[in-house]
């Protein structure tokens, strides 16, 4: 009697069953180059920072670099997915903007009512 493996039921319930489309297939591998650009640069900017002890300014800069980078590692990935699995992907970025969009009306309106007081 052959044994089933349950771990095939486990992947096919946490993947959504969408299968890539040829036409978006060739751009992966490109979209995968992004986030790990970022993170490459996130490690050697870190190692920078201790391995020269800086300070001041330098480390600044480079502390922004670096979270330039995490919003790129986060886009690289949101692209990955939408190529994996554009018709769920894009009803949660829309949802994302959305969510980006009410925020920052929410803290500029926060904003201007603090300059009137």
């Amino acid at each position: 009697m052959k044994k089933t493996l349950r771990s095939n039921y486990v992947v096919q319930s946490l993947i959504d069953d969408e299968d890539m489309s040829a036409d978006l297939a060739s751009l992966y591998p490109a979209a995968s180059k992004i986030g790990n650009a970022a993170a490459s640069f996130i490690d050697k900017a870190d190692a920078t920072i201790e391995k020269k002890d800086l300070y001041g300014m330098p480390a600044v800069v480079i502390s922004e670099c670096i979270g330039i980078c995490q919003n790129v590692v986060k886009e690289g990935a949101a692209i990955s997915r939408l190529l994996r699995n554009p018709l769920h992907c894009r009803k949660e970025l829309d949802d994302n903007k959305l969510a980006e969009s009410e925020k920052a009306e929410a803290e500029q309106a926060e904003l201007e009512e603090t300059q009137e007081d």
